[in-house]
């Protein structure tokens, strides 16, 4: 038993890392446009981003046993596909969809559940919250322990996602936490950037010489 959750976790990982990596290369697109008051908007993109990743994920349906858990793996990929369109919705109505590199996409989309292995990938200044530009190959690293994080703690609920019923709710409910803990970290770092600019701006007129004539 111990060498197949170890042989499901090491092919969950790899999965994941696989997944990850491709929806950070492959940032989406937004058709939302910048509002003057996104406040409202944001709120309801993070609301029907997360009731839609609970549906999904109340309709996965895992076979009993560890090797039946690869099988959720294309479901969980739609709903990162979900958040990932969100975390660019929300950029784009602050108005920021520019600033929304790889390296902000993985900070936005797994800050709340992998907090201590991003803690060197943002660095918080004030209000303002500056995202590091990594290598490639430092950012893999991070994605790879994100993907032992998710492989460890998936198989480790195994037991109780097998249980149709019970994981259906299970899982409606931690996805909907899940998408809404990301738009709340999208928000709060777009919002950051935003609050960044417009003091910026005021400074930048304090200090003009037609204001000191």
């Amino acid at each position: 038993m111990s060498e197949c959750m170890n042989d499901t976790k090491e092919k969950l990982k790899d999965k994941a890392v696989s997944i990850i990596f491709d929806l950070i290369t492959d940032i989406p697109d937004s058709l939302h446009n910048p509002s003057n008051t996104p406040e409202d908007r944001v709120k309801l993109l993070v609301q029907q981003a997360s009731i839609k990743s609970a549906a999904i994920s109340a309709t996965l349906s895992i076979p009993a046993g560890f090797t039946g858990i690869l099988t959720a793996i294309p479901d969980i990929a739609a709903i990162w596909r979900i958040q990932a369109q969100l975390v660019a919705d929300i950029a784009a109505t602050y108005g920021k969809l520019a600033l929304l590199s790889r390296e902000a996409m993985v900070w936005c989309l797994f800050r709340h559940s992998a907090a201590s292995l991003l803690r060197d990938l943002a660095v918080r200044t004030g209000s303002r919250i500056v995202v590091q530009k990594l290598s490639a190959t430092a950012l893999r690293k991070i994605v790879e322990k994100i993907g032992i994080k998710i492989s460890s703690t998936f198989v480790s609920k195994s037991l109780l996602r097998a249980i149709p019923a019970i994981g259906a709710i299970g899982n409606g409910a931690y996805a909907y936490y899940d998408t809404t803990e990301v738009g709340k970290t999208a928000i709060t770092y777009f919002k950051a950037l935003v609050d960044q600019e417009a003091q910026e701006e005021s400074e930048s007129k304090e200090e003009s010489p037609e204001n000191h004539e």
